[in-house]
């Protein structure tokens, strides 16, 4: 039988725990489960896999909105009934829907039980309630949750490592209790779309990046499509999953992620107003180094701190990347200096799009794209949002010019420059050419050298550096 949450006026959590009343049901039945039934291409994450969430303590999965961290904990909870976990011993809520941490604190006393040897506890959305570390502060140290698996999402990573804070030594033994969920990455992509790629990607990965092999200019063709792809609808699995079916992405399905980024700044007191400005600020200086200053002079907003606190937040909702020049000698960022700000994934940059003019559409990007110089923005950023997913990034300002990336790996700095095109020219490769160890990346198959610098095709550098380390050969 479902928890009475009658005296707390919270049936709605029925509807995410009706494993409660019937395992089948829940599989057949939960909102999460029954839309990922009907997908073309379901993501199986490695983490699934592991026995990770086997120690009682507090774990917290951080991610942008609509990329499958909710879907995630119902395929754990799947996972757990299968293994013949007792489904009293495990409660999903949702925290959108509870209005202070005082109701959270009445729901888990209600779920508790001391008769259970290990009981888990999933709060989806946790940054939405109010205080909520207040409540799980006292239940963690009341001895409650002593023998509970607690397992928290957020979209808002600086809300919640704020509130996290106050729980410093309350997280429990777990060896790892900290993960941020990204959107799909290219190697991801390529691996869902078609399994028989795997093969050539850990090839990929596993070898020297400068290293020639035949199966690699065989599949060179393969993956330049799917990249093409992978720009239209980016890691975002409803657009994923909806282009495999379509063809297209929707005005629905942007419009889904747009509510909820819109959502999150007005939770801040922020004016809609000023942020579709401050987008169009940062599309008219894509890729481009620009100062806060600088950008204000796209906008109606005077003063340059206002922008910089709307940018933080789009950062903290992982929305916005925000690039820094390299200060060479520390290698850390110059926070004085220009940025570059682009989009963490192609979808968010085509929903972002459409909200700023409603007849955008999907099918223009897509004749669009195959003009390599309105590509390259998208190519560019797509590099951006690879290197500083498993890396500390950043551009070069240097005094024969720039350079897009530099890459920072055991106290070495690898500087990167993507030129999607094959007509380069030499004032292009000026500062990159001071480096001994620098990269082009092109959309050509072969490796080759362009005025004493190594050129690498970039399908190839973003599907490497998915195994987090750089190996140049």
């Amino acid at each position: 039988m479902p928890i009475d949450f009658t005296s707390l006026n919270l049936e709605e959590l029925d509807i995410h725990n009706q494993f409660k009343e019937s395992i089948p049901r829940f599989k057949d039945h939960d909102p999460h489960l029954r839309r990922l039934s009907h997908l073309p291409l379901i993501y199986h994450s490695p983490l699934l896999d592991e026995p990770i969430f086997n120690t009682p303590g507090i774990y917290l999965i951080t991610g942008g909105r609509q990329i499958g961290k909710t879907t995630f904990l119902k395929q754990i909870i799947s996972k757990l009934l299968s293994e013949k976990t007792a489904p009293k011993d495990i409660l999903f809520i949702t925290g959108e829907i509870i209005d202070t941490h005082h109701i959270l604190r009445r729901i888990i006393d209600i779920f508790h039980d001391e008769s259970s040897s290990l009981q888990y506890l999933f709060i989806d959305e946790v940054n939405t309630i109010p205080d909520w570390d207040k409540s799980i502060k006292y239940l963690v140290d009341s001895g409650i949750l002593e023998r509970t698996v607690v397992i928290l999402t957020g979209s808002d990573s600086q809300i919640i490592k704020t509130s996290m804070k106050r729980l410093a030594g309350r997280r429990g033994k777990a060896e790892r209790t900290d993960f941020v969920f990204h959107p799909l990455n290219f190697k991801e992509f390529v691996c869902l779309k078609d399994e028989t790629l795997s093969y050539i990607c850990t090839k990929i990965m596993e070898s020297p990046l400068t290293e020639e092999f035949p199966d690699y200019s065989h599949h060179h063709d393969k993956l330049t499509s799917l990249f093409f792809e992978y720009l239209l609808h980016g890691g975002y699995l409803p657009a994923v999953n909806e282009y495999a079916l379509t063809k297209t992405i929707s005005k629905a399905t942007m419009n889904t992620y747009l509510h909820w980024i819109v959502g999150d700044i007005l939770r801040y007191n922020k004016s809609e107003h000023y942020l579709s400005e401050i987008f169009r600020g940062i599309l008219s200086t894509y890729t481009s180094p620009v100062s806060w200053n600088n950008l204000s002079r796209f906008l109606s907003i005077e003063h340059h701190q206002t922008i910089a606190d709307y940018c933080g937040i789009l950062s903290s909702i992982h929305v916005l990347l925000i690039l820094e020049a390299i200060m060479e000698h520390k290698l850390t960022g110059a926070p004085k200096k220009n940025k570059k700000l682009v989009f963490r994934d192609p979808f968010i940059h085509h929903s972002i799009s459409f909200y700023l003019d409603q007849k955008f559409q999907i099918e223009k990007i897509k004749t669009h794209l195959k003009n390599n110089e309105f590509a390259s923005r998208y190519v560019e950023a797509a590099a951006v949002a690879h290197c500083k997913r498993w890396f500390p990034t950043y551009y070069i300002k240097g005094p024969k010019g720039e350079v897009d990336l530099a890459l920072v790996q055991e106290n070495r700095i690898f500087p990167i420059e993507v030129k999607w095109t094959k007509r380069l020219r030499p004032e292009d490769l000026k500062q990159i050419k001071e480096y001994r160890n620098g990269l082009i990346l092109t959309p050509s198959s072969g490796i080759k050298k362009i005025d004493s610098v190594t050129a690498v095709p970039l399908v190839k550098f973003l599907i490497h550096i998915t195994g987090t380390q750089l190996n140049i050969g």
